[in-house]
């Protein structure tokens, strides 16, 4: 199914290097133009609005999709100074060309010919990417490391659809790879391996995160979700010599049971389909519900689950400090630090611990 419609420009709402956000007389009343896909627009001009997911209500935001510029000028030929031959979106009508980090016109191309090896570096996991600013932040409160995220492409394919990642991209020390067909990172890879490489390579410090762009998708069922991916990346991380440490997604206020205490989409991937050695760091204290303490001991059967409880007590604090320092309200699934503690506990404490071992190794380096 393919819901369009034909609507005139009322407004630019806002205009950043990858994204024109317009005010439209139809559809939602609100459309997102990717700008290395379409040529801008002005006040007047009419657009080809996708809206299918907002007619059925889901994702995006509530934002329709521009598919075309009606009288466009001059016709679309959007080109970058980083000219590659790798393609993105492939066989679509947006399909369009990226300099991949490992394409033989790459200045980076011959890192990829050796063999990589993580030399027991930790990797963490996280299933949605609202996760990165709250780690963010935690980070900048701390040891203000590098914050380097790979962003693999069974959710959006379109990076630039994220304001969390809009504003990331603006800092410093925050580096983004965008995988397989997803596009918008700082940059592009073919696949997360060779994402994993590069940024084990040039980014020897700091912390790695795996994670998905916004978009994730459910259907209700054992393995019928995006964040069933996570064992993937696990088993890499593994065979690579790396360890994966997963960030749990918590819940004492999601409305849906298979999300409450340890959601599914961490259990499932974690217990039936991840092959290696695995740490999950878990909060313990007055948030713990009797759910969690449930799914714990369901995992105590699973040896190559290695639990490290973190004091709710430690992270309580920080996570406050975030909450305040934060430019923007920091929600997943639409519920607060206040309103789902339990969530935001699960991403401390797993950047408690990565700050730990981070630190012992640096003791052990120095």
């Amino acid at each position: 199914m393919i819901s369009e419609d034909r609507v005139q420009v009322l407004k630019i709402l806002e205009k950043t290097e990858e994204m024109l956000r317009l005010k439209i007389n139809g559809g939602s009343g609100k459309a997102i133009l990717y700008r290395r896909l379409q040529p801008d627009v002005i006040k007047g001009d009419w657009v080809v609005i996708n809206k299918t997911a907002t007619d059925l209500k889901l994702g995006t935001g509530g934002w329709d999709i521009v598919r075309a510029v009606v009288d466009a000028r001059p016709i679309c030929n959007l080109r970058s100074e980083k000219l590659g031959h790798i393609m993105k979106a492939r066989y679509l009508g947006d399909q369009h060309s990226v300099l991949a980090l490992e394409a033989p016109e790459s200045e980076e191309h011959e890192l990829f010919q050796n063999k990589c090896h993580l030399n027991g570096r930790w990797i963490l996991l996280g299933e949605l990417h609202s996760m990165l600013p709250v780690i963010w932040f935690l980070l900048q409160l701390t040891n203000r490391c590098r914050l380097s995220a790979i962003i693999s492409d069974e959710a959006s394919l379109p990076l630039v659809m994220s304001n969390h990642l809009h504003y990331l991209h603006q800092q410093p020390r925050f580096y983004s790879i965008t995988t397989g067909q997803a596009f918008g990172g700082n940059g592009e890879t073919v696949n997360t391996t060779t994402a994993l490489q590069y940024i084990s390579e040039r980014f020897t410090d700091g912390m790695i995160v795996m994670t998905l762009g916004p978009g994730a998708v459910g259907t209700g069922t054992r393995y019928g979700f995006s964040g069933l991916v996570q064992a993937n990346w696990a088993n890499q991380i593994g065979s690579l010599g790396g360890v994966p440490v997963w960030i749990p997604r918590l819940s004492a206020a999601d409305p849906r049971e298979r999300q409450r205490g340890i959601s599914h989409h961490t259990l499932t991937p974690l217990t039936e389909l991840t092959l290696v050695d695995s740490i999950l760091p878990l909060p313990a204290g007055n948030y713990s519900t009797p759910r969690l303490e449930e799914d714990i001991d369901y995992l105590t059967a699973y040896k190559q689950v290695n639990i490290r409880k973190v004091d709710e007590d430690r992270l309580l604090p920080y996570l406050n400090e975030v909450q305040k320092q934060s430019p923007f309200p920091l929600t997943s699934m639409g519920r607060t630090l206040d309103a789902d503690p339990l969530f935001f506990l699960g991403i401390a404490a797993a950047c408690s611990l990565f700050m730990e071992e981070a630190e012992h190794q640096s003791i052990n380096d120095g």
